[in-house]
């Protein structure tokens, strides 16, 4: 896939004969760009390109912003670290990720924390006083890693499945 770069900031491909442009710094809430959102450390090592590939995308990124992780970063009143967004579904099958995954609708999103207290903090914030449709605190063992998955969707009714999850 081949990617232009516009003058005014853009960028545009065509997928599956379909035609895409979008600016990537464009604002989804006060705190959050789409950049943000399509950032991949995983996809950038491997030269995946991680764009939208599907319309309403970027709307369902927009809509989790404004619905749980804006509203999570002012209650925290610190950033929110997001180390996994919107991912192609290439990029999903590369991490090992389920196949139904909502981080493919764009309707999810993994926190970075640094530690377990931070995401145990984050994980019973948003279970409390967020709306959501998937809350997952997830440790990594072998890394030492934590973060926590929160999915939100318009497409049906929120489901507020919560648990924990070592690998």
């Amino acid at each position: 896939m081949e990617i232009t770069h516009f003058s005014d900031g853009t960028i545009g491909y065509e997928y599956d004969g379909r035609q895409f442009r979008f600016n990537p710094d464009q604002q989804l809430s006060e705190h959050f760009t789409l950049r943000e959102m399509l950032r991949s450390r995983y996809a950038e090592e491997r030269g995946i390109l991680n764009v939208p590939q599907e319309e309403g995308i970027i709307e369902a990124l927009r809509i989790l912003c404004q619905q749980v992780l804006e509203p999570l970063r002012q209650a925290l009143g610190q950033p929110v670290l997001i180390s996994s967004g919107y991912r192609t579904e290439c990029g999903n099958y590369c991490v090992g990720g389920v196949s139904n995954s909502q981080h493919v609708r764009g309707e999810a999103a993994d926190i970075y924390c640094q530690c377990q207290n931070d995401a145990r903090v984050i994980y019973d914030y948003i279970a409390a006083h967020l709306p959501y449709d998937q809350l997952i605190l997830e440790h990594r063992r072998r890394w030492g890693s934590w973060w926590v998955h929160v999915s939100y969707t318009t497409r049906k009714a929120l489901r507020r499945q919560a648990f924990t999850q070592e690998r």
